[in-house]
């Protein structure tokens, strides 16, 4: 389905960039991930097999974007897919009063320069790329159920920011061939969501009871850069399990 693709996938050293990075090596695509520590990135590219190869850039480094962005097209000789994963939580609960009155301008930028502006950036420099080679590419952009609740901090103010540029770019570019969507999770398996294997999968707030599995969303998003996902435009599937819903 997407054999012979080339795919960017950003903060895929674990995790769900990882989950997905796999499921499109698996499927025949050349994969770039990108991720902060090159040990750690190496060893996810041995890991995934196949035609993967690592690139070092933090997200963050949005300045940075464009050229790290056609330095994966020459490491892949092109490219058609790019993933925007890479993502960080706050440093302080957003769901508690006194850690919201403490909240340093420090702690909201760098929530901000990853989940938001890092998104734009990669995607400016992705639709740049694919508009000056004639590429109708898939851009999938991983953001939060978070953008769909209120919001309380950096977190998510970051992922409603996210969500609104899916939809703004995803009908924007939608006539030049270029799909634009984009996935909200809930809580998955992931350390990020302080979950570690062997732990219970059990999760009370989520009408399924338990967390969605990295896997799971890896295969919604081999469908959404898939060709029969073609007519979905600008839209955040939010895959929670019931989570949001109140």
């Amino acid at each position: 389905m997407l054999k012979g693709n080339k795919a960017l996938v950003t903060g895929a050293s674990r995790g769900i960039g990882f989950a997905i990075a796999k499921a499109l090596a698996d499927a025949g695509c050349s994969v770039v991930i990108t991720g902060r520590n090159a040990q750690t990135l190496q060893a996810a590219a041995e890991q995934i097999g196949g035609n993967t190869t690592a690139l070092v850039w933090d997200a963050a480094e949005i300045e940075l974007a464009e050229s790290k962005l056609k330095e994966a097209a020459a490491l892949l000789g092109g490219l058609d897919i790019v993933v925007n994963n890479a993502g960080i939580f706050a440093r302080r609960s957003e769901w508690n009063k006194n850690s919201l009155l403490q909240t340093t301008v420090d702690e909201w930028e760098s929530v901000m320069k990853t989940n938001t502006s890092a998104v734009f950036f990669t995607m400016q420099a992705a639709v740049k790329y694919m508009l000056e080679n004639g590429v109708r590419g898939n851009i999938l952009n991983v953001t939060s159920v978070a953008g769909n609740e209120p919001v309380y901090g950096a977190y998510g103010a970051s992922k409603i920011a996210a969500t609104g540029l899916t939809r703004g770019w995803g009908r924007m570019f939608a006539p030049d061939g270029i799909t634009i969507n984009g996935i909200a999770p809930g809580p998955v398996a992931t350390e990020m969501n302080n979950w570690h294997e062997g732990d219970p999968m059990e999760h009370k707030r989520i009408p399924f009871g338990r967390f969605a599995t990295i896997d799971e969303i890896a295969k919604l998003a081999m469908y959404l850069l898939s060709e029969e996902a073609q007519m979905i435009c600008g839209e955040t599937v939010v895959f929670d399990g019931g989570y949001a819903i109140r």
